[in-house]
């Protein structure tokens, strides 16, 4: 009796781990300078490589012999993501965190990825030969194992990401995609997006932030790290009156002041279009300008919204190829 139950228990184990396998899973990912997002965590960008494992840290991925802490600070921009194996590593926690969150620790993927609108057909492919540099993933994060068999890589716009399922934008729209690294600009007309008015704007929140510290570097007479800043560009002031507040407060505003005027300078029109600020930088804009109080701005403050919005296009694109 009990060795029919245990040849009972096997095949039934084979059988879920064999339908198990056989699923295909779309995870979406929005590899900022900043965070990286998934469609349910966020994450600062930082990569610190380590021969060893760290004796302090617990937030590392263990790829190949080597140890990566995760998150202790930001990426440096740099442009085209490709160049380094950072954005890489990233994706391997990115993938880790979203397959935790699903109770998941083995399975297939199609990741969904964005690139800035302006640079999404030049370096589409890229990017794809770059995340797809190997199908079979073994890798641990935080020592918990994974192991992803990467089916494919779906790579779509930026910030139009975010807004792609909100319906029928009818009428003259602005997408702004405000992150730490770039600025993206989109016109959008009747729920179609204008190909010429694409535009990526260096102009990051990473400059803002460089400004206040170089400013309070000065006051201070020593350096002051970005997590002592950020809160108050993400919340605001919340009534801080003292030396540190007011410079931040000055300069976020002139920030954000720069900020709308690139954004005439793209086509923006105030009282004919509606515009949607989208991004980790949207919200300093909306605590440190007086665009908020305009009836014709959504912000859209869900930071992981550009990822998933990338899970929804790529299925929307599987179902039509199903067709």
């Amino acid at each position: 009796m009990e060795n029919a139950i245990t040849r009972l228990t096997t095949i039934w184990r084979t059988f879920i781990m064999q339908k198990y396998n056989n699923t295909k899973i779309i995870i979406g990912l929005d590899h900022g300078y900043g965070n990286i997002k998934t469609a349910h965590r966020v994450f600062r960008t930082g990569v610190e490589c380590f021969e060893e494992e760290p004796i302090v840290s617990t937030n590392y991925i263990k790829y190949k012999d080597k140890y990566y802490v995760i998150g202790e600070n930001h990426l440096i921009y740099q442009g085209i993501k490709t160049d380094s194996q950072d954005f890489y590593i990233l994706t391997l926690a990115g993938l880790a965190e979203e397959l935790k969150f699903r109770g998941l620790h083995e399975v297939k993927v199609v990741l969904a990825v964005g690139l800035p609108l302006a640079w999404a057909k030049s370096q589409a492919a890229d990017f794809k030969k770059y995340l797809m540099q190997e199908q079979e993933l073994f890798f641990s994060f935080r020592k918990e194992s994974y192991r992803v068999h990467l089916c494919g890589v779906e790579v779509f716009p930026q910030g139009f990401a975010a807004v792609c399922n909100a319906g029928v934008m009818k009428g003259f729209n602005m997408i702004a995609d405000i992150g730490n690294g770039t600025m993206n600009v989109m016109q959008i007309i009747d729920g179609r997006p204008l190909e010429k008015s694409l535009v990526t704007d260096k102009f990051g929140v990473s400059i803002c932030m460089k400004e206040i510290q170089k400013e309070l570097s000065k006051s201070a007479g020593e350096s002051i790290p970005e997590v002592m800043i950020e809160p108050m560009l993400i919340n605001g002031l919340q009534g801080r009156m003292d030396d540190v507040a007011k410079i931040v407060g000055r300069i976020a505003e002139r920030y954000a002041g720069d900020i709308l005027k690139r954004l005439i300078d793209y086509g923006y029109k105030e009282n004919l279009m509606h515009l949607y600020v989208i991004g980790g930088g949207g919200c300093l804009f909306r605590h440190y300008s007086n665009i908020a109080s305009n009836g014709n701005v959504t912000f859209i403050q869900d930071i992981c919204a550009n990822a998933k919005g990338y899970e929804y296009l790529a299925t929307q694109k599987q179902r039509r190829q199903a067709v």
